[in-house]
């Protein structure tokens, strides 16, 4: 579903806002092992049992993004003190079906967990099995027979899943809801988010297992989107077409264009083919054409929302998709734009935060989009995705060992059977200084 937007600043008195050197890389990484806990501090008094946030506080969605913000940041730290914390929710989360539908349960199917819904929680079982390797179990410290699944199959099923959701009409693409039925939202809808989630979860299937069919559906997923003219010819990419008429949907909005240049830029690194690179560029070039304040040069426009973003919660996936830009571009120009654009958005995002890095907005009670008594928790999403994504363009990097997370032999094996299944359906602070 499409993220949803976060009000303007009503007022917030700050405390000492943090300091922090923007081009050192240990200063950055510090910077978020200290914005962990205020991203963790409000999520026990507002969560479901059912391993995410009070879905009328934070949807469902944006839960599967808000795991993936720990697993990034333990990606590159090394620091695992909330792996327990993230992987509990996250067994909740996944139950005895090693995915995140139960099984395709056809209620969650047709009851708002849609592909791009289930893409963000695969995205973030992909991030975790990147980091603790492709054997990695879900909660090692609490095994249970049949509910240890590795990250990589709660990542491959959920591709999988998506996939189900193509055909051929309007020439492929899948669609954004699990149901054709008529009563369903928007049910004719082949949303780019979908698309562009489904292009990055194969890219990074593919870099772990060089499995040729998970490229093949990321070069078809991309020619249809350009075929389709989804991505125009200047670049820019709206939000889909409804296949009633094959009539593209000109809405804009910027998240699609995170994971598009992450998926672009990984490949490109993956098989060293220029073309992958170039369209990578082009994106970027729309991307700062049209979300990036020229006079700013922070990534703050979102032409749908004129009252601005500040922040709306579009931005948590450009960032990062602007860091895997940065790191597979061989244009110095480029890199150069790419960092100038990161480090201001950091700077007009941190004047929210104190010096202990807790960056939320107090906001009425009642104000839509926060939590019950006005905290907005978004905002520290944003803070965070950006310290990911300045750690990961200064190249902080860590090696986990697989070893402390792989599962036992004889637990966790039980619901590990849905790949099957599945494819037999589809064939500390710091000085603040720039």
């Amino acid at each position: 579903m499409q993220l949803l937007q976060v009000l303007p600043f009503i007022g917030l008195v700050l405390a000492q806002q943090p300091k922090l050197d923007l081009t050192n890389k240990n200063d950055v990484v510090a910077a978020a092992k200290a914005a962990m806990w205020p991203l963790k501090m409000h999520y026990d008094a507002n969560k479901e049992a059912s391993g995410a946030w009070i879905e009328q506080l934070v949807q469902w969605h944006e839960s599967g993004i808000y795991w993936n913000l720990f697993y990034q940041y333990m990606q590159y730290s090394g620091d695992t003190q909330y792996l327990s914390f993230v992987d509990h929710e996250m067994q909740i989360s996944a139950g005895g079906n090693s995915d995140f539908l139960d099984g395709m349960n056809p209620f969650l199917e047709i009851a708002g967990r849609w592909n791009d819904d289930i893409g963000w929680w695969g995205l973030s079982t992909m991030t975790a099995a990147e980091t603790f390797g492709k054997d990695a179990i879900v909660a090692k410290d609490n095994l249970l027979t049949g509910f240890n699944p590795k990250y990589f199959d709660l990542a491959n099923n959920t591709y999988y899943e998506i996939l189900i959701g193509s055909d051929d009409l309007c020439g492929g693409g899948i669609y954004w809801s699990r149901s054709r039925s008529s009563t369903s939202s928007d049910p004719y809808l082949k949303s780019t988010i979908t698309n562009v989630e489904e292009m990055e979860l194969g890219v990074r299937l593919y870099g772990m297992t060089k499995n040729p069919v998970y490229k093949n559906t990321v070069d078809t997923l991309y020619a249809w989107l350009k075929s389709s003219n989804i991505i125009g010819s200047d670049y820019t990419v709206y939000d889909g077409l409804r296949t009633t008429n094959c009539s593209v949907s000109y809405e804009v909005y910027s998240y699609h264009t995170g994971p598009l240049m992450t998926s672009l830029a990984r490949m490109y690194v993956l098989t060293n083919d220029a073309t992958y690179l170039t369209e990578a560029h082009n994106v970027f070039a729309a991307v700062k054409r049209q979300f990036v304040d020229p006079t700013t040069q922070t990534l703050s426009i979102e032409p749908l929302r004129p009252v601005g973003k500040d922040p709306s919660g579009y931005s948590f996936t450009v960032y990062r998709g602007l860091a895997d830009l940065y790191l597979a571009s061989n244009d110095d120009s480029i890199k150069s734009q790419i960092a100038t654009i990161l480090r201001a958005s950091a700077t007009a995002n941190f004047k929210l935060c104190d010096s202990n890095w807790y960056c939320m907005r107090s906001m009425p009670v009642g104000t839509q989009f926060t939590l019950l008594n006005g905290t907005n928790v978004r905002d520290q999403f944003e803070t965070v995705s950006i310290l990911n994504s300045l750690s990961v363009m200064l190249g902080a990097s860590s090696q986990i060992s697989a070893v402390t997370t792989t599962k036992s032999a004889a637990l966790g094996t039980a619901s590990l059977s849905m790949a099957a299944v599945v494819g037999l359906l589809v064939g500390v602070v710091v000085p603040y200084l720039l």
